[in-house]
């Protein structure tokens, strides 16, 4: 079988294909493996919702731009699966519970990758090259994974990456170097974790952080003032911590003094007689008799920093990210976040039809969906109704420039009607929901 120009390509039994752009839709078709006859010149591929237990070398084509596997059963991808998709951009792989180890080499060789979502799959460790190579990535989800640690540079060749999302695992401890290489990055949610000790340089170099979560985990105190690497910060949630507001409170209160953050309640949880009390709403007098912060580490730090800055560039160009200038071209074209991050889904793609966890607190959801930050204008008006007839999904609506044609079984394709498209544009401040049926994620609202 083939994608035969000029003629209707064949498409693959109980699949849905579509001409304009070259797309294949086998969703929710109880498929225990990749159906055999995919056209080579398919370049979106929706296999969503069946129960694939592996994926083998071969069976998909070098044209794939948008490949989503989330919702199977895989637990297995042999070596070189990916290896020669040199265009593939999106990979979805989450929501494989049995997806448990990585190897290294998984998904080396795509350099174009720009959004990699491996949550939801049970993974308690990633090896150390596994992102090795991923020069072009912006978004990564590994949040609800069962990750019991991070290692040093486990992200270092991720020059672009501007979404990191880690929420949901069982990481205690935060290094030095574990965020190392990441001058993009806009967003690191870390809540929800078991997190009770942050190095005071772990988030060194994370000057265009603006979000940054760590509510819901086991921090007492932030030793050495590690919120000071973070010039560009403006929300910062740290409520449901154990906060220590004794002399242990001390850097992270002054830091709060003379910055401008929009930021979560920090109840303190000990001593008994400030229990309740905001960290942020501490006295001077609070801290008397306290020792004086050691000079000499602070000037060595400055030092540091100093001679961090004077080094030399990297080779891999910093690209836009989606919402902020950088200051500087890059090489490539920043992706534009509603194509991998929507606020909706259509009607015929409720991802997740397996029993899902239930929700979370709404501490970790964020704020009800009716509420609207200030500044972002009047809420938008409703979602426009899907298409009428028995259309497929059709999860991504097609470049701008191409038009919509009808799939071969004779439907209308959704998105090529006139304000059918089912996506929603992101708000003002980016709020974002995980693409799967589960509950919402992030809650990228500002607190």
């Amino acid at each position: 079988m083939a994608w035969v120009p000029g003629g209707a390509p064949a498409c693959p039994a109980l699949c849905t294909c579509y001409v304009s752009p070259p797309t294949v839709s086998c969703q929710a078709n109880n498929f225990s493996s990749v159906p055999a006859g995919l056209p080579p010149g398919a370049r979106r591929l929706f296999l969503q919702n069946n129960v694939i237990r592996a994926l083998r070398a071969g069976t998909f084509g070098p044209s794939t731009v948008t490949l989503w596997l989330y919702s199977n059963n895989i637990s297995s991808i042999q070596p070189g699966t990916f290896r020669h998709l040199p265009a593939l951009e999106e990979l979805d792989l989450g929501d494989n519970p049995h997806l448990r180890v990585l190897a290294p080499d998984t998904f080396h060789g795509l350099r174009r990758l720009q959004a990699l979502h491996l949550y939801r799959c049970q993974l308690a460790s990633l090896p150390s090259g596994i992102f090795r190579g991923l020069h072009s990535l912006q978004y990564l989800y590994l949040q609800e994974n069962g990750l019991l640690y991070l290692q040093d540079d486990l992200f270092a060749d991720l020059a672009n990456l501007s979404h990191l999302f880690l929420h949901g695992n069982r990481v205690r401890a935060l290094s030095e170097g574990v965020f190392r290489g990441l001058p993009s990055l806009d967003r690191l949610l870390l809540h929800a974790n078991r997190l009770a000790a942050v190095h005071r340089r772990a988030f060194r170099g994370l000057s265009r952080l603006t979000i940054l979560y760590l509510f819901n985990n086991s921090l007492a105190a932030l030793p050495g003032d590690p919120l000071a690497a973070l010039p560009a910060l403006q929300f910062l949630r740290l409520n449901a911590n154990p906060w220590a507001c004794d002399c242990r409170a001390r850097p992270l209160w002054a830091w709060f003094r003379r910055t401008r953050v929009s930021s979560s309640a920090v109840p303190c949880a000990s001593p008994p007689q400030r229990r309740g009390t905001d960290l942020r709403h501490l006295r001077p007098q609070d801290f008397d008799g306290c020792p004086e912060e050691d000079e000499d580490e602070e000037e060595e730090e400055e030092k540091e920093e100093k001679d961090e800055g004077g080094g030399g560039g990297g080779a891999v160009a910093v690209v836009g990210t989606p919402g902020r200038a950088l200051g500087r071209p890059g090489t490539l074209p920043a992706a534009p976040p509603s194509a991998f991050y929507r606020d909706g889904l259509p009607p015929h793609d409720l991802r997740g039809s397996q029993p899902r966890p239930p929700p979370p607190s709404r501490d970790s959801r964020g704020p009800p969906r009716g509420r609207r930050p200030l500044g972002c204008g009047p809420a938008p008006g409703p979602r426009p109704p899907a298409p009428a007839g028995p259309a497929p999904a059709h999860p991504l609506s097609p470049p701008s420039g191409l038009g919509g044609s009808a799939p071969f079984g004779g439907h209308p394709d959704p998105s090529s009607s006139p304000g059918g498209s089912p996506w929603v544009s992101l708000s003002c401040w980016g709020h974002l929901e995980q693409k799967g049926g589960g509950p919402q994620d992030s809650a990228l609202h500002p607190p």
